[in-house]
C-alpha cells in the first residue's frame, strides 16, 4: 500500500474489529470512487491517461508523475523559458471535495515554505477546470534509489540525512507536519543536495488559521493517513489526534533506517492488517544485522526515532538532526548521555593532543615527586647513620651536612621543576583558553621564560632545558630541541664536570639529536 485512506475506527470489540473495520471502510471507499468513474461522461473533466492539458503561460511536455491527488507534468515557463513541474488536480466525478481541499492547502503550504530543501512554488491558478501549481523542476533521484547506487559511505549518507531533517523541521517552525515522509518524497538532485516535496497529506497546528474546519473533516479520529510503510504507530490506529512533530521524527527513522540498509525495520509486506499492527507491535531488528560496518552510536539514533512511545523519540527534527551532526563531529550523542564512559570516551577522543600533553606532564610532575621523595628518604638514612656511628661521629656529622646540603637543593630543584611543569600543565588545558591547545605551543611558551626564570638556578635551568629539548625532539622538531639540549650539556659540564652522570646524559642526548639533524 502506497499512499491513501482507510477510515479505521477501534471498535469495542478489541483490535480484530479495529482491523476488519479499516478493510471494510477502504473497500467501501474503493467502490465509491469506482462508481464514480464509472458514471462519468466522455466530456468529464477527468485528466485522462495520456491527455496533456492546457495551462496559459506553460506548455506541457511529458507527464511525470500520476498520483492520488493529481497529475504531474514537465513543463515549460513560456515567460522565462524555465523548467517546471506543474501538478494538475483531478477533478470531476473523481475528485472529492476533501480532495480538492487538500489541494489547495498544499498550495498555501508550499508558498509558505522558504528553504533551500523544500521544493518551491511559482505559480498556482485554475484552467479549464483544472486546479493547478507550479514547483520547481527536479530531475532526480528518490533518496533510497540514490542510496543504493554506488558505494557511498555512512558518514556521506548521514550528512545528506541531516540536510532533510534540517528542512522537515523547518517545516516543522512554520507550523506544517508532513505525514508522508518517505524516499519517493525526497528527492535528491544532480549535486547531490535533497528537495522535499509532496506536502498533499499535510497537517497544519492547531490555532493555525489555513487550517480550518476543513482539516478536522478531511482527517478523522480513526481514519489512516499516510503510506503504510513509513507510518508512525499513531498513524497506523488513526489516532490523528496524536499526530505532531514526532509523527514525522518516527517516519524520519524509518526513512533512515532503509537508508542505510536497504530494508525495513519490520515486516511491511501483507495484508493491511497486518502491515499496521507491525507497526504499532513489532520491535526494529537493529540495524547493525544488515549492515556491520555501523556504529552502535548510529544504530542508537536510528532506533531511538523508531520508539513506538512518541516521548521517547526526539522531540523535533532538529534535535535529530543535531545529534547526527554530533556523530559526524566526533562529539557525543545526546541520545546516549546517561553513560558516563561512553562522554569520557569520547570526550578525550576528541581531544587527543591535549590530553596527551596534560597525561605527559603529570607524568613528569609524578617522577619529580618520586625523585623528592627518594632523596629525602636517602638524607633521612644517612642523618640515622651518623646518630649510631658515635666513634666517627665529626665525620659523619660533616657528611650529613653535606647531604643535607645536597637533598635540600635537590628538593629546591624538584619542586621548581614541578611548579615550571604545573604551569605548562595549566597552559594546556583548552578551558582556559577557549580553544584546544598544541604540544608545540606549549613549549614554544616554556622555551621563552625557562631562561628568564631559572637563569639564577643553572642546575634547575639544565634540567628543565633537557626536558624541552628532548620533548621538541620526540615531535621530530630537532631544529628547536638543539639549543636547549646543548645549553644543559654546556651548565652540566661546567657545574658537574664532565664525568658527571647528568653531564653524560646530557651530551649522550646531544649526539643522539645530531643524528636526526
Amino acid at each position: 500500500m502506497e499512499r491513501g485512506e482507510s477510515d479505521e475506527r477501534v471498535g469495542a470489540a478489541g483490535p480484530h474489529t479495529r482491523w476488519i473495520d479499516a478493510a471494510r471502510r477502504q473497500v467501501q471507499d474503493a467502490c465509491q470512487r469506482l462508481a464514480a468513474w464509472s458514471s462519468s461522461t466522455p466530456g468529464s473533466s477527468v485528466v485522462a491517461r495520456g491527455h496533456r492539458p492546457t495551462l496559459p503561460g506553460y506548455e506541457i511536455l511529458r507527464e511525470i508523475h500520476r498520483g492520488g491527488q493529481g497529475v504531474v507534468y514537465q513543463a515549460v515557463q513560456n515567460s522565462t523559458g524555465r523548467t517546471v513541474a506543474v501538478k494538475v488536480m483531478r477533478t470531476g466525478l473523481l475528485a472529492q471535495g476533501h480532495d480538492r481541499s487538500r489541494f489547495e492547502r498544499e498550495v498555501h503550504i508550499l508558498a509558505r515554505q522558504n528553504h533551500p530543501h523544500i521544493v518551491a512554488i511559482h505559480d498556482s491558478g485554475v484552467a479549464d477546470d483544472h486546479a493547478y501549481l507550479v514547483m520547481d523542476y527536479l530531475d532526480g533521484q528518490p533518496l533510497d534509489r540514490y542510496a543504493a547506487a554506488g558505494q557511498r559511505s555512512v558518514p556521506e549518507l548521514l550528512a545528506l540525512f541531516a540536510q532533510v531533517c534540517e528542512a522537515v523541521n523547518a517545516a516543522h517552525l512554520r507550523g506544517v507536519i508532513h505525514r508522508d515522509l518517505k524516499p519517493a518524497n525526497i528527492l535528491i538532485d544532480d549535486v547531490g543536495q535533497p528537495h522535499i516535496l509532496d506536502f498533499g497529506l499535510a497537517k497544519l497546528e492547531p490555532g493555525d488559521p489555513a487550517a480550518g474546519s476543513s482539516q478536522q473533516t478531511m482527517t478523522v479520529t480513526g481514519q489512516f493517513v499516510g503510506s503504510a510503510p513509513w507510518a508512525s504507530p499513531e498513524q497506523a490506529e488513526g489516532r490523528s489526534d496524536q499526530i505532531d512533530l514526532r509523527t514525522d521524527v518516527y517516519s524520519l527513522g524509518v526513512v533512515m533506517y532503509q537508508m542505510l540498509t536497504g530494508r525495513f525495520p519490520y515486516q511491511v509486506v501483507g495484508t493491511v492488517r497486518a502491515v499496521l499492527n507491525n507497526i504499532v507491535t513489532a520491535e526494529p531488528t537493529r540495524p547493525r544485522v544488515f549492515r556491520r560496518e555501523l556504529s552502535d552510536e548510529v544504530e542508537t539514533v536510528v532506533l531511538k526515532c523508531l520508539a513506538k512511545q512518541p516521548e521517547r523519540r526526539y522531540q523535533s527534527a532538529g534535535d535529530l538532526a543535531r545529534d547526527i551532526r554530533r556523530y559526524l563531529a566526533g562529539e557525543p550523542i545526546e541520545a546516549k548521555r546517561d553513560s558516563t564512559w561512553y562522554v569520557l570516551r569520547k570526550s578525550l577522543r576528541r581531544h587527543r593532543v591535549a590530553t596527551a600533553v596534560v597525561c605527559g606532564f603529570v607524568l613528569l610532575i609524578a617522577g619529580s615527586t618520586a625523585a623528592l621523595s627518594v632523596l629525602y628518604g636517602r638524607a633521612e638514612t644517612q642523618r640515622m647513620a651518623a646518630v649510631d656511628a658515635k666513634g666517627v661521629a665529626e665525620r659523619l656529622r660533616a657528611a650529613e651536612a653535606e647531604q643535607r646540603r645536597q637533598a635540600q637543593q635537590a628538593a629546591a630543584q624538584a619542586e621548581a621543576v614541578s611548579g615550571f611543569l604545573q604551569d605548562m600543565l595549566a597552559a594546556a588545558d583548552p578551558r582556559g583558553r577557549g580553544k584546544d591547545v598544541t604540544v608545540r605551543e606549549v613549549l614554544d611558551e616554556a622555551a621563552q621564560t625557562v631562561e628568564e626564570q631559572f637563569g639564577g638556578q643553572p642546575l634547575v635551568e639544565a634540567r628543565l632545558r633537557g626536558t624541552i629539548g628532548e620533548t621538541y625532539g620526540s615531535l621530530g622538531l630537532f631544529a628547536e630541541a638543539e639549543p636547549h639540549l646543548a645549553r644543559a650539556a654546556e651548565l652540566r659540564r661546567r657545574l658537574l664536570g664532565d664525568a658527571h652522570a647528568d653531564t653524560l646524559m646530557s651530551l649522550n642526548a646531544l649526539g643522539l639529536l645530531y643524528r636526526n639533524l
